[in-house]
């Protein structure tokens, strides 16, 4: 009862609060830029995203790790401002710059009072439009990637997963190597491969800026065409790294590992986020996992006490993507966890989801979706990452009235669309 009044008060307060009666709206700069506005009645707070679809997918494998590296050294400081004086002038108005890298986009956010949005955009024009590329600056920052690449060794969750997409993807797609990149690539990376870098992403056409908050319209048109209407865009379009066919092992890819605790990992090959089939995946994947009352979690640990750590995993991804199964338990338990789970994925191919339980996780993910949406930060986020894929920014909205559609007769088509083939097995045993 608690968890059905929970679900009651997240969807009835919180979607009028998120999208009741708001309208988003879109302009252009004068050279292009798009931008997406959304005013919001809250405190008089702003948060502005400025994205380029140019990120890890782009880079060559011989030199992953390049845009993570590039972002680091263009947080640090600027051909006007030293780090010392970058910190004490984002501060001491009270705002919050930082960069985001993901596969497929990256990007700037930039958390500010509405007072002072003209102010804080200046410095993260500047930051973007004047980086220093300090080499001292370089230095620290590739030590302190390598260094946070080293450690993922010792979790094994970690060391799964960058033994997991080697396999999964070519060696040469940028999704077989973690955002961070590799020892040996960052070593190599030079000034001039930043530069080059920085200029495929900041030249790019398709840049999206994202602002929602308590801000007028024209002073959010003003400020960006002030301080990035200057841009110079390419109009050409940039190529990503093809992928090739990998060829997989057939039988499990057993790797021996110094922890005291086994992993298990079985991955299909899906498709990327603007296929048909996305949603209902997506929703699979919360019927699977991603939550205490999913299959995954009530049977193998809650009923055969076998895991100390499950669920699954479905990432949105421009390029084909993974629907992952991951289990962490003790080495004994492998064999029957195994067995575990290609119960319940043939269960899941064989026998239509039940209503209620089909009902239960919808709700379920209606109110994850919409607690999630309620800080200013996230809807410019969930605006600009349904842009950046290629969805478009109503999408957002969009979203949940889809998933509310699907059947269990479409779940069960699904499936088997995707589970009924042999997937990737990776066991990482003592």
């Amino acid at each position: 009862m608690k968890n059905f009044l929970t679900v009651f008060f997240v969807i009835t307060i919180f979607s009028s609060m998120v999208f009741g009666g708001v309208s988003v709206e879109t302009f252009n700069l004068d050279n292009g830029i798009k931008v997406i506005y959304k005013h919001t009645n809250t405190a008089e707070i702003a948060s502005l995203k400025f994205c380029s679809p140019v990120s890890v997918l782009h880079e060559n494998t011989a030199k992953s790790g390049e845009t993570t590296l590039l972002y680091s050294v263009m947080s640090k400081s600027t051909k006007n401002r030293s780090s010392e004086q970058l910190s004490s002038d984002i501060e001491s108005l009270g705002s919050a710059v930082f960069f985001d890298v993901e596969y497929d986009f990256s990007g700037w956010t930039l958390n500010c009072m509405s007072e002072y949005f003209d102010k804080s955009c200046e410095i993260l024009a500047d930051m973007i439009l004047n980086p220093a590329f300090d080499e001292q600056e370089m230095e620290k920052e590739r030590d302190l990637i390598i260094e946070s690449v080293k450690a993922r060794k010792d979790s094994i969750k970690l060391t799964a997963n960058d033994k997991f997409i080697s396999d999964f993807y070519d060696k040469n797609h940028a999704y077989s190597v973690i955002k961070s990149g590799k020892e040996d690539t960052l070593k190599n990376l030079t000034r001039k491969d930043l530069q080059d870098t920085y200029n495929k992403i900041y030249s790019c056409k398709d840049i999206v800026i994202t602002v929602v908050g308590n801000i007028k319209k024209n002073e959010v048109k003003k400020v960006l065409e002030k301080y990035f209407g200057s841009m110079v865009l390419s109009s050409e379009n940039i190529k990503t790294v093809s992928q090739n066919k990998t060829e997989r092992p057939v039988k499990d890819t057993v790797v021996p590992s110094k922890f005291n605790q086994a992993f298990i990992i079985y991955a299909y090959d899906v498709p990327d986020v603007l296929n048909k089939d996305f949603v209902t995946l997506k929703l699979i994947s919360y019927i699977l996992g991603g939550r205490m009352t999913g299959r995954l979690f009530m049977e193998l640990r809650e009923k055969l006490g076998l895991a100390y750590e499950v669920s699954s995993v479905y990432p949105a991804r421009v390029d084909n993507s993974y629907f992952e199964i991951y289990i962490g338990l003790d080495k004994k338990n492998i064999d029957v966890a195994k067995k575990g789970i290609e119960t319940i994925m043939k269960d899941l191919c064989e026998n239509k989801v039940d209503e209620q339980e089909l009902k239960d996780t919808k709700n379920f993910v209606k109110g994850v979706y919409l607690l999630d949406h309620q800080s200013v930060e996230k809807q410019a986020y969930y605006l600009i990452f349904r842009e950046m894929l290629g969805q478009g920014y109503k999408y957002d909205e969009e979203y949940i009235d889809i998933l509310s559609k699907i059947t269990a007769d479409d779940i069960i088509k699904t499936a088997n669309k995707y589970f009924n083939r042999e997937p990737y097995k990776l066991v990482l045993k003592p």
